[in-house]
């Protein structure tokens, strides 16, 4: 049907208008409702059929674990599907798990990154077919309409298969995973949109496609064969070798992980490597540890070297299709660039699609997580086997392309894009002509008589030596006075500008001094002068002093700036430099601090635990002073400055991070104490004071609380705020030989004090046991 047949369809506005607006929306995208629903159809469809893809592998996967005499849930069937089609588009599975346990209770989260590459194969395909007969049933007209179809169709399959993940979740009461993350959304409209279009138009019909340098597009169809054909070889190897490895029955969960293992054995086969990178946290320490393997590791099984051949062999079928390629015409340098090129960046895509990530966190205290797959330098490696490819085109190739079927010789070759038409240039000019030559100009006339000229001469050189007078008695009252200078200086305050301000000054103080006048401490004021007007100007001698006023945080103030004559520019014009702006000054005391924060900035200052005394321009600062720990902040305090002098006084404070970290050290030394089998534990503050009791045991039942105070030596203190409890359980031997035992149950207090050592963002506690 033709637009002006829909138009002519559509009904009135005085009608029914809903439907026009909604016709006219479809209408500006390039689309009609029947087109719409097609593409809704693709994306639904292509769902549909990558959910069986992966229920079928899930099933297969399960039957692998149940033949090993394993346990397993099948309602997995119904729940992984949704999952692992999400975790194709690089959506993690986000697991979090809570055990409820009374006595020993955690939760924690887990994360896993693995693209199920089969999945994203199928997913893709399927919108790539669909697409294109949807296009061939009814093509679109425009750009603009294939764009909205893709995005439909794109947008319909992130969205169902977002909605399933997040509803289907396989786990158990304490425990759930989903993979509907924001990866899903990102990746997978992206990537299905691009297919969709591809499927519409193939890439040798869009003119960006057609751009590309046609020895880029040669080797992106060679790597495409290279990993064809060493796919074809591996894969019955992997499945061989895992019957022969005696596991038959894993050979049915090999589906869905199948490219990513092809994708392994690739990076061995071409000397790469497979690297797994781990890293933990436990209460803020943290460890790290790599490892690799490649074929001629010590542990890696001498079968794996037929990986070796079968590189070459993907290698030579790269370098015959260059050459088939390129139809006999002589190979330039230009190839030699690109092909190596083509590859590293295949290695590169293939690496990232196949690394498999697992992070874990349990109750914010310990932590870690595992990355494997090929390294990171593995798109080098591929890059090497891309020249050798190249090489083998110009040598080897000639000769072996005999050997191919001519019908795989035009599959191999494909559909090449035609060049881009060259523009037509400019109509050649005319030779032997040459633009005409203009005459000389006629010569001047003759002056007047001498003495004429000597008049006016004279007369203009008084002329200009009157105005000149004036002139510069005008510019320097103007522009070159004192109070152009106070205004100068002003403007750049203003502005936020110190080094301006700075040149125009003269100024006694040290470069220590002078860590508040600069233009990043200025500039980051949300206070700054403005609305500067000036006053009368009283001039002695060389010697000039300015009243200046000026607004500053809704306040007005004044002050006078004494300027003194240093000059003259060209002789003529007078300069003048200010030698006492009027500034006003901070004085700031901080014990322990090691620099202070202004306005967002830090700024190395020494001696404040005395206080320190620093001019500053007129301006609003927020100074905070810095410890050198995350674990003590002294806050921070805003004041304006102007002409006078401010004084700010910071005491540190712990922290919620340093309270809870000498917590968790007190409850550490507290667990020590009450794992011990002892009635009287020296060290201890949990003691019943009965030495001859048998089987102790020791329950904290009740945690104390702490409190820190500053030594006002520059260390700190703890000590218990409310005590906590604890219970202890015993064998009572009988008083005289003959009594029998019995039971022995007492609760006593606890109460523990001690120092604090701060050494960065990490706190050490000592316990006084002088007490125990």
């Amino acid at each position: 049907m033709t637009m002006s047949e829909d138009a002519s369809t559509t009904p009135s506005p005085t009608n029914d208008p809903k439907p026009k607006d909604a016709s006219d929306g479809l209408a500006s995208l390039d689309l009609t409702p029947p087109t719409l629903v097609r593409a809704v159809t693709i994306g639904a469809l292509s769902y549909a059929v990558a959910w069986v893809a992966a229920c079928i592998t899930t099933v297969l996967a399960l039957l692998a674990v149940s033949l090993d005499d394993e346990d397993v849930s099948w309602w997995w069937i119904l729940t992984a599907p949704g999952q692992l089609v999400a975790m194709a588009f690089r959506s993690p599975a986000v697991g979090s798990f809570d055990s409820g346990d009374e006595d020993f209770a955690m939760s924690g989260k887990v994360s896993v990154t693995a693209v199920p590459l089969t999945i994203l194969l199928v997913a893709t395909a399927v919108v790539l077919i669909l697409s294109r007969r949807d296009e061939r049933r009814g093509p679109a007209n425009t750009v603009k309409g294939m764009v909205s179809l893709a995005v439909a169709s794109a947008l319909t399959f992130v969205t169902i298969a977002f909605v399933i993940a997040l509803v289907l979740t396989p786990g158990e009461d304490d425990t759930s995973y989903r993979a509907s993350q924001f990866q899903l959304i990102l990746f997978g409209v992206a990537a299905l949109t691009v297919v969709a279009l591809v499927g519409r138009r193939p890439l040798a019909l869009w003119s960006a496609f057609r751009s590309i340098p046609v020895a880029a597009l040669d080797a992106g169809r060679a790597a495409l064969v290279h990993f064809l054909v060493f796919s074809a070889l591996a894969v019955p190897a992997i499945a061989i070798y895992i019957a022969a490895e005696g596991s038959p029955e894993a050979i049915l969960a090999m589906p869905v992980a199948l490219i990513n293992l092809v994708i392994f054995a690739l990076t061995l086969g071409h000397l790469g490597a497979l690297s797994a990178n781990g890293f933990g946290g436990f209460f803020g320490g943290s460890d790290s540890d790599s490892d690799t393997f490649w074929l001629f590791s010590d542990d890696a099984p001498k079968v794996f070297l037929l990986l070796i051949v079968f590189a070459v062999v993907a290698t030579l079928a790269a370098a015959v299709t260059l050459r088939l390629r390129h139809d006999g015409a002589p190979r330039t340098t230009a190839h030699w660039v690109w092909t190596p090129l083509v590859f590293a960046i295949a290695g590169g895509a293939m690496s990232l699609l196949a690394t498999v990530s697992f992070n874990a966190g349990f109750g914010g205290a310990v932590g870690g997580g595992v990355s494997a797959g090929p390294a990171a330098w593995f798109l080098l490696v591929f890059a090497v086997w891309g020249a050798a490819a190249e090489l083998g085109s110009r040598t080897i190739a000639p000769a072996l392309v005999g050997l191919v079927p001519a019908a795989w010789q035009r599959r191999v070759v494909g559909q090449r894009p035609e060049p881009l038409a060259a523009p037509e240039g400019p109509p050649a000019e005319a030779a032997g002509t040459a633009p005409a030559t203009a005459p000389p100009p006629a010569a001047g006339q003759a002056l007047d008589a001498r003495t004429k000229k000597i008049l006016i001469g004279v007369g203009v050189l008084v002329a200009l030596g009157i105005v000149a007078v004036i002139g510069i008695s005008v510019a320097n009252k103007m522009y070159f006075g004192p109070e152009k200078q106070a205004e100068a200086y002003f403007d750049a305050l203003s502005s936020g500008n110190a080094d301006d301000a700075l040149d125009l000054v003269r100024l006694d103080y040290s470069s220590d001094e002078r860590v508040l006048l600069t233009d990043d401490v200025l500039e980051a004021s949300d206070t700054t002068i403005s609305k500067a007007s000036f006053g009368d100007v009283e001039t002695h001698g060389d010697t000039a002093t300015v009243t200046a006023r000026y607004t500053i945080d809704g306040a007005q103030q004044s002050q006078e700036l004494t300027l003194e004559k240093t000059g003259s520019r060209f002789g003529v014009f007078d300069e003048w430099k200010i030698i006492d702006p009027g500034l006003g000054t901070v004085s700031v005391t901080a014990p322990g601090a090691s620099s202070l924060d202004v306005n967002g900035l830090s700024v190395d200052v020494e001696g404040l635990d005395d206080g320190v005394t620093l001019p500053a321009f007129p301006a609003e600062y927020q100074i905070a002073p810095d410890s050198g720990s995350s674990l003590l902040s002294y806050g921070a305090k805003t004041v304006t400055i102007g002409k006078d002098e401010e004084s700010l006084e910071f005491e540190a404070e712990p922290n919620n991070q340093f309270m809870a970290q000498v917590a968790q050290q007190a409850k550490t030394f507290l667990d020590a104490c009450i794992k011990r089998h002892e009635a009287e534990p020296e060290g201890c503050p949990n003691r019943t004071y009965w030495s001859d009791l048998k089987d102790v045991s020791w329950k904290l039942t009740e945690e104390p609380t702490y409190t820190v105070e500053s030594d006002y030596e520059g260390g700190w203190t703890f000590s218990t705020q409310t005590p906590g409890s604890a219970t202890v359980t015993a064998t009572e031997p009988g008083l005289f030989d003959g009594d029998a035992d019995s039971k022995y149950t007492d609760k006593v207090d606890i109460s523990i004090s001690g120092t604090v050592q701060v050494s960065g963002d990490a706190v050490t506690i000592e316990v006084d046991d002088s007490y125990f």
